[in-house]
């Protein structure tokens, strides 16, 4: 499916079904369903404007889908006759104005992170894995079991449930892929809020890269020499495929910041998160996780978990 990104409270407006018509300045030749990206950029001021609370809203996720029914081209004279339809204070940009029209808002059940591109991007639709990120795509809906991608797979260990892989990326860097067993009956089972468990052995992952895995690095070394090894073997198990076994709660502790991280960029709220994690009880880290990694509510948790942590 094609997505665009816009802005806060452009994005909001659209979903509730507020604005119309969107302004552009260039057009495309797709019509159809488009799906709606709130991009990471604040811009508070205009939020409260119009009475939006911005702590309140989406960003940096895939927040709805709407029909593209139309793109008309407009002077001037049709940019003022719109102006209720497009919600613009700006005056006519000149030529090559376009108008989009937009139909049949639908928002999400929870927003699906997602970094943002420009013009037009695609999503690609998956119903039981999770595709890497890339700059051309990302993945709806926003599934939580992902099946390995290593050779060979991980041999399931009771003691260390969590397996951390280093993926190596095109610039020589890595990302990294944390997996957790899905434990049998009889063992604990820290995500037993999960409406769709899969089968006992099945596993749960998550991927992280970019400037965000550079940010929690420090704790990704922690959980690494909690369970023995040195921060060395981090650099030399990338592209190996030797994984890292990790116990059970320093395991969750990890995941839990990876999924709280993921979408931002502001490394003072990363790292305010990844302290957060650190400083809970083993109750409480337990509860986060379950309510972070499985169910239909696990992204409206991990954005509570951000706004408890970090203040996002």
């Amino acid at each position: 499916m094609k997505a665009l990104s816009f802005h806060q409270p452009r994005a909001e407006q659209i979903i509730r079904g507020d604005k119309t018509v969107d302004i552009r300045t260039w057009q495309v030749q797709h019509r159809g369903a488009l799906v709606v990206h709130a991009s990471s950029k604040r811009r508070d001021g205009r939020c409260r404007a119009l009475g939006l609370d911005p702590r309140t809203l989406d960003y940096g996720a895939l927040v709805g889908t709407v029909e593209l029914t139309e793109i008309v081209s407009l002077d001037e004279a049709a940019y003022e006759a719109l102006r209720e339809e497009h919600l613009l204070e700006a005056p006519f940009p000149g030529p090559s104005c376009y108008a989009w029209r937009l139909a049949n808002p639908r928002r999400f059940d929870a927003p699906i992170p997602c970094r943002g591109r420009m013009r037009l991007f695609n999503v690609v639709v998956g119903q039981d894995s999770i595709l890497p990120d890339s700059e051309q795509t990302a993945i709806l809906p926003h599934t939580r079991r992902a099946p390995y991608r290593v050779t060979p797979p991980p041999e399931p260990d009771p003691e260390h449930p969590f397996v951390l892989y280093t993926i190596p990326e095109a610039d020589n860097g890595y990302r990294v892929a944390l997996y957790q067993w899905l434990p049998h009956n009889g063992r604990r089972d820290v995500r037993s809020d999960d409406f769709s468990r899969p089968a006992p052995g099945a596993m749960w992952g998550i991927e992280l890269g970019g400037d965000p895995l550079r940010a929690v690095a420090d704790h990704l070394l922690n959980a690494l020499r909690t369970n023995g090894y040195k921060a060395t073997d981090l650099a030399r198990a990338a592209g190996s495929e030797k994984p890292f076994y990790l116990d059970e709660l320093t395991g969750l502790r990890l995941a839990l910041i990876l999924l709280a991280v993921k979408p931002l960029t502001r490394h003072d709220r990363i790292e305010a998160i990844g302290q957060g994690v650190r400083a809970m009880g083993d109750e409480e880290a337990y509860y986060w996780f379950s309510k972070c990694s499985a169910g239909p509510d696990a992204l409206q948790a991990q954005k509570a978990l951000r706004i408890l942590l970090a203040d996002e």
